[in-house]
């Protein structure tokens, strides 16, 4: 059987502090609380490169511009059964924003997509070892992908429970 494979972009950002240390960027859905947190990303357009899929989805659910992308951590695949076998790629990259970006702030997402007109708030978040995000958002979240994150962290080499 023959699936179908949609290709996803996800934003897993980062930011360092005046202290040295390094937080990731997060959301929140205000408007539907039993939804997960979660990092910028999703599809690709027909015709748009990885990376210009990356930058167009921050800034339509962020309204972040002009990001540094550090590198590619990978691609993480997951197959979904409900509402129809799919699966989907989601191709992760590691980006980092300004320290002069806001603690917090509440963006409507723009384009053309099921969540325009959502409102997304945002935080940053000081990762622990017992953090976790759902599915394939998480999929990086671990000391051997993204080092910055865990600096300072004690028995930062058991990575994270990842939840589905």
């Amino acid at each position: 059987m023959d699936l179908l494979t949609t290709v996803r972009v996800g934003a897993y950002i980062i930011r360092k502090r005046v202290e040295g240390d390094y937080q990731l960027l997060l959301f929140r859905h205000p408007d539907c609380p039993e939804a997960p947190l979660q990092i910028p990303g999703g599809g690709v357009d027909p015709g748009e490169s990885l990376e210009q899929a990356l930058h167009r989805e921050i800034w339509e659910e962020s309204g972040l511009k002009h990001l540094r992308v550090i590198r590619k951590l990978g691609v993480a695949e997951i197959c979904w059964c409900q509402p129809r076998k799919l699966i989907s790629q989601r191709h992760c990259y590691l980006l980092e924003a300004s320290y002069a970006t806001p603690d917090s702030w509440k963006h409507t997402v723009q384009g053309d997509g099921i969540d325009t007109g959502m409102i997304f708030s945002y935080f940053w978040h000081r990762l622990t070892l017992d953090f976790a995000i759902p599915y394939d958002l998480g999929y990086f979240l671990y000391p051997h992908h993204i080092p910055e994150l865990y600096s300072g962290l004690s028995n930062s080499g058991t990575g994270l429970v990842i939840r589905q």
